[in-house]
């Protein structure tokens, strides 16, 4: 992964954990889908755990920042940040501001004794998904390795603003 040299993080967008799906009907599948993937190679937390404080954090608000993209997020007694994400060919409605329905998820935990060095990651990750969204190209491709770089360029390429 590329990084800044104020970026000291170490790398959390792995291929293994990215799906491409043509529909899921409904957001407690997504979830489950997510959780999936984000406990996959780890023995940290369970898959309770994990889809509890996915869910925890849906119920204080929709996770959706706009553009077919939704950030659900937990912080959790983890080692290191887990990112997983659900590409949906078809997307699923949550009831966004922008009336989009959600073609990524990007489902993200935090080690709880790291939240504030994440949160500056985590802003300018919702400040450009806000404001750029992801390429139809990119998610239409069903190539995880392609969705991690363009994650990695636009969270740690020192030429992206």
């Amino acid at each position: 992964m590329s990084s800044t040299s104020n970026n000291k993080l170490p790398p959390f967008f792995h291929s293994d954990r990215i799906q491409f799906i043509k529909t899921i009907k409904s957001k407690k599948r997504a979830f489950d889908t997510l959780t999936a993937l984000l406990i996959k190679g780890q023995k940290e937390v369970t898959k309770n755990q994990v889809f509890d404080a996915l869910i925890e954090r849906e119920k204080i608000g929709n996770t959706s920042v706009g553009n077919g993209i939704a950030i659900p997020k937990a912080h959790l007694p983890i080692t290191n940040p887990r990112v997983a994400m659900l590409s949906l060919k078809n997307g699923l409605e949550l009831g966004a501001a922008d009336k989009k329905a959600v073609r990524l998820f990007i489902a993200i935990l935090v080690p709880d004794k790291q939240r504030d060095q994440y949160h500056m990651v985590l802003s300018t990750l919702n400040q450009k998904l806000f404001i750029d969204g992801i390429p139809d190209k990119i998610l239409d491709s069903n190539n995880p390795s392609l969705l991690v770089k363009h994650f990695e360029t636009i969270l740690f390429d020192e030429t992206s603003t």
